[in-house]
């Protein structure tokens, strides 16, 4: 009985930069800048471990073009691991890493190789009587159905399709090199490896099996859980049960969710968050975690919670974190909160924003030049700017949160006059 195995990847992103990341703590901030390279680090360890036969790479090994000659000479060093261990890579490039858009090479070591971006191509492997087919991005724009080019299968032997794709669409992402689950059975291949989504799927379980393994290492709070890649078992000629999850990252995000609602002293906040805590990660896990606040609902504590400002709602969610576990690291504490709505309230409200007994331009000039307001809007720009050639998943409610806490800060700061 023959029998082997390989490790799907994708979606590597070296080189990522992590503007996104609002936590302040150094060396959290430094352990997060060189998570992409960790968790390569830690898909050849596993690769190496597993003795596979070889490895998939299906795209977006790099974030975009380089910084510095040190993203790719890291990437070159890790190949090197698996050259010294006998395991070829079968590599393609996809839309940030497109020929066109990384133009600097480095001299890889003889065991990989990168299929081309001219047209589809096979390699084959005669000794595992395996037929890998594939083509990379040209260009970052890729509108056109890629796999409908692909050669037809190799008779008799185990027959892998490497493609980058969006497919018929995966939310947060464009429309690259499309094509549909439809089209990819149609080519009569074994398996699927796809790049591009950052989630793990399994598009389709079997004849063929097409699998997205999702990215090395989640880059923002939108990239929530596990990372990794996939380990697939190959007994004659047939893939052997479901593939394994390969999990590589060495920081994972996460957001919770806390509501005020019924709740009458801060306290009780904290200590609900607290008990949060020790369920949200899975046992056994250890890797760091930068963990989103978003407090909501409508409570009593609402005014509270703005007076004491946004540093001491860090430092109260870091406590709260902290009791229960030390691999947690607080990313953002954001407020959705708003004051229990009784017509007296209303009424009151609306009496201070029309009374004119307090300069509100003065305030607002305040306001303006407040350190912890002007973060917020530097914050809220930057995300702006990231999200306007991607996704907005991130950013919907951001400035409502804003405009919320504004004006009550606001009525708080008008009473006091």
């Amino acid at each position: 009985m023959s029998q082997f195995c390989f490790v799907h990847a994708a979606d590597l992103h070296l080189g990522t930069r992590f503007h996104g990341l609002a936590i302040r703590d150094e060396a959290t901030a430094r352990h997060f800048a060189q998570a992409t390279r960790t968790a390569l680090s830690r898909l050849v360890d596993r690769t190496i471990e597993a003795e596979a036969a070889f490895l998939l790479l299906a795209g977006d090994i790099y974030d975009g073009e380089w910084q510095d000659l040190s993203t790719g000479l890291d990437f070159a060093a890790q190949m090197a691991r698996l050259a010294r261990a006998g395991i070829p890579v079968f590599m393609l490039r996809g839309n940030h890493d497109a020929r066109s858009v990384v133009r600097r090479e480095i001299t890889l070591p003889d065991n990989v190789r990168e299929l081309s971006t001219d047209a589809p191509e096979t390699v084959a492997l005669e000794h595992l009587r395996v037929a890998i087919h594939g083509q990379g991005f040209a260009d970052r724009a890729c509108p056109d159905n890629l796999a409908s080019r692909y050669p037809v299968p190799k008779e008799g032997w185990f027959n892998i399709g490497l493609l980058h794709t969006s497919l018929d669409g995966r939310q947060g992402h464009g429309s690259y090199a499309p094509c549909t689950p439809a089209d990819l059975v149609a080519r009569g291949y074994d398996y699927w490896a796809l790049g591009h989504s950052h989630e793990f799927e399994m598009v389709r379980h079997s004849d063929p099996m097409i699998v997205y393994p999702g990215n090395l290492q989640g880059r923002s709070i939108r990239e929530q859980g596990p990372k990794g890649a996939v380990l697939v078992m190959v007994e004659d000629g047939h893939i052997a049960g479901p593939p394994e999850r390969l999990i590589v990252d060495s920081g994972q995000f996460l957001q919770i969710g806390v509501d005020i609602e019924g709740l009458n002293e801060m306290q009780e906040l904290w200590d609900g968050l607290s008990d949060q805590f020790a369920t949200v990660v899975e046992p056994g896990v250890e890797t760091l975690h930068a963990a989103r606040i978003v407090i909501g609902g409508e409570g009593s504590i609402h005014d509270a919670l703005i007076a004491i400002g946004h540093e001491k709602r860090m430092a109260e969610a870091q406590a709260a974190a902290d009791r229960r576990r030390d691999d947690i690291r607080i990313e953002k504490v954001v407020l959705r909160t708003a004051p229990v709505r009784t017509e007296e309230a209303d009424a009151r409200a609306a009496n201070i924003l029309a009374a004119g007994d307090f300069d509100l331009k003065t305030l607002l000039s305040e306001a303006a030049t407040d350190p912890a307001v002007q973060e917020k809007i530097t914050e809220t720009m930057a995300q702006i700017g990231r999200h306007m050639t991607g996704g907005s998943e991130q950013f919907e409610g951001e400035i409502d949160a804003i405009l919320a806490e504004g004006r009550a800060t606001l009525l708080a700061r008008a009473e006091e006059q």
